[in-house]
């Protein structure tokens, strides 16, 4: 007699399936390289990736939990100011009165002044030029004197000393600081002295007219 063999039972797929299911699960164990800042001082950011293909889900299996890039800040150092030149100022005062002498005029490295290891500005801060070349007059008599812009007075042997008297007419030499302030170089007599029909006198000496 022959015994019929039973048909075998199928164990179950299930936990074949569950290892598929898994699949994918698993997240990259490694991030990417930082990309390049996004800029290079006063502050930018950096990002870096992973990717979800550690193994990458498949049939049917969920997505890497978590996010897959990370931000940094980076180049947080301040950026270097360069410096940069104001306007030059007023020409200072010259130096001689006459015979040449100098102005000197500067400005300064504050527009902006050079910050966070910026460079100083290029160039010079300082101008130089010439001024009053012209020749200093000499007085012609020996008892007058080249005054400072008619600060003296000059008498003669009539007049008192209300205001300057020019000795020689022809030595007079306007010079212009300014609208407001003209100054007139004047020869005029010593202390002591008096002017006299275009000389310098001493005020004794002084002609004395007769009188009944």
């Amino acid at each position: 007699m022959t015994v019929k063999e039973r048909p075998r039972k199928l164990e179950c797929a299930t936990p074949i399936l569950a290892q598929f299911m898994e699949v994918g699960r698993e997240e990259t164990r490694e991030f990417g390289d930082w990309s390049e800042c996004s800029a290079e001082c006063d502050g930018g950011t950096q990002t870096r990736t992973k990717q979800c293909n550690n193994p990458a889900p498949m049939h049917g299996g969920d997505d890497c939990e978590g996010e897959g890039e990370e931000t940094r800040d980076c180049n947080t150092h301040h950026c270097p100011v360069h410096g940069g030149w104001s306007e030059f100022g007023d020409w200072s005062e010259c130096s001689a009165e006459c015979d040449g002498g100098t102005q000197t005029r500067t400005k300064e490295c504050n527009n902006p002044a050079p910050m966070h290891g910026g460079d100083d500005c290029e160039g010079e801060g300082e101008e130089t030029r010439d001024c009053n070349t012209h020749d200093c007059l000499e007085c012609e008599d020996e008892n007058s004197v080249y005054n400072e812009c008619a600060k003296q007075c000059t008498e003669t042997c009539t007049e008192s000393c209300d205001m300057p008297m020019v000795v020689h007419d022809d030595k007079i030499v306007n010079f212009n600081f300014g609208d407001d302030d003209q100054c007139f170089k004047k020869c005029e007599c010593r202390e002591g002295y008096v002017s006299h029909e275009g000389e310098c006198i001493e005020k004794q000496f002084c002609p004395v007219h007769g009188g009944w």
